[in-house]
Formats: structure tokens, C-alpha cells, sequence
């Protein structure tokens, strides 16, 4: 889908004129299918001994690395420690570490998913607790860069048109002069219900709904008259 607004033209009769600069605003557009199920895994443990905390955390990165060796399908891994304190009479009294361990991951399929969690589950360290965020289909970056790269092709394009459509218009020559692209507007994710914990079944396939990706683009022609 495209979209032209003419923001500025000479007003003088064309027939008088010898030359004019046109300015507008250029739009494109593009529906896309989400390609991937994007999501987040969140593990924190607490204990008087940071080796334990290590030792556990590890394990499940080892875990997480077994399924996906190639880092396919999530990125993170890195976990941070730090200690915890109480306070009693104004007086801090050390009591432990909490550890934290953070992945987000992009599947192509809800039994990928749900392959990852029982690898996960076999780890088996009741201490740790585990947070299944929310579960959506996304576009993947991939994707994502590839419309944008046809997105600028086709608003081009578009700019290449309307400067015979104002030729045409005005008996004049009129050329493409300038394109400054705006931003272009990511997919937004559609939220679906939120996993189940760790205890569950197996997740069910969220819904998969299109989107869409629009581009902008400050278009400037330049119109002189035809030479005989």
C-alpha cells in the first residue's frame, strides 16, 4: 500500500511557470506473518553459598546450550550474583546471595518450546525458581531487515512515479530530487496469555495475527521546462 501527500507546490498558473520545487510525503507499506514465537525465561535462586547458586545456575546453561548448541534459538546465559543483607538495630547482617539467570529465546514452532522447558525441567533443582514470561508471535530481525530493505526499494519506486505522474500533470520535466527516509515502524508483538510455571503442561499454540511495517519518506521534485 502506498500513500502520497503534496505538502508544497508554487501557486503561480503552471502555464507561467519555468521552473518549481514539489515536496511530499511519500508512505509504503507491508503486511507481514510473524515467523517466530518470542518469549522469556527467568531462573533466580537464594542461598547462603555462592558456589551452590553457581553450581545450580550453571547446570541449567548447560542445559539450555544441550538443546541449542548453535545459540539457534536463544541468547543470554550470563547470570548475576549479589549478596543479601538484613537489618536488625540499625545493624546489616549478612544472610546470603540471590542469583539471577535471564534468556530470551525465538522459536519457530510451540513444540520447540516445550522441548527447551523439558530439557530444563530435568535439571531438577527444586531451589531455583523458574518465570515463563508471556508467550507471542513476533516478526524475526531477519525478516524485520529484509522488509525494510524492499520497503525503501518500493517507496523509490513510488517517488519514480509520481514525478511522471506530476510530468504528466504539468507539461514539465519533473525528476526526483532528494528522499530522506523516516523512521520505519517495527511490528509490535502481540501479547498472548501468559505461560503456564513450570509445573504445567504442555503450552498450547498462542494465535498468530499479521502486522504490519510502514515506512515514510520526505520526497523533493524538481520541475523545469520542456526544452524544444
Amino acid at each position: 500500500m502506498k500513500k502520497t501527500i503534496l505538502i508544497t507546490a508554487l501557486l503561480a498558473p503552471l502555464w507561467a511557470i519555468a521552473a518549481m520545487n514539489i515536496t511530499t510525503n511519500e508512505q509504503v507499506s507491508q503486511s507481514l506473518k510473524p515467523d517466530v514465537l518470542q518469549g522469556n525465561l527467568s531462573f533466580e535462586e537464594e542461598s547462603k553459598s555462592s558456589n551452590t547458586i553457581k553450581e545450580h545456575l550453571n547446570a541449567i546453561v548447560l542445559a539450555v546450550k544441550g538443546f541449542d548448541p548453535k545459540g539457534e534459538f536463544c541468547q543470554g546465559g550470563g547470570y548475576h550474583l549479589s549478596p543479601r543483607y538484613s537489618y536488625k538495630d540499625q545493624k546489616r547482617e549478612f544472610i546470603g546471595y540471590s542469583g539471577n539467570l535471564n534468556f530470551g529465546c525465538e522459536f519457530k514452532t510451540i513444540e520447540d518450546y516445550n522441548a527447551l522447558i523439558t530439557k530444563i525441567d530435568k535439571v531438577n533443582v527444586p531451589s531455583v525458581r523458574k518465570s515463563e514470561g508471556a508467550l507471542s508471535w513476533g516478526v524475526s530481525e531477519k525478516n524485520q531487515k529484509m522488509v525494510k530493505q524492499g520497503l525503501r526499494a518500493e517507496l523509490l519506486r513510488t517517488a519514480k512515479a509520481q514525478a511522471d505522474a506530476f510530468s504528466k500533470e504539468t507539461g514539465m520535466v519533473c525528476v526526483v530530487e532528494s528522499v530522506n527516509f523516516g523512521a520505519i515502524a517495527q511490528p509490535r508483538p502481540i501479547m498472548m496469555k501468559a505461560m503456564m510455571i513450570a509445573d504445567s503442561v504442555a503450552t498450547e499454540n498462542p494465535i498468530q495475527r499479521n502486522e504490519e511495517s510502514t515506512l515514510d519518506a520526505v520526497v523533493s521534485y524538481s520541475c523545469s521546462t520542456r526544452i524544444p
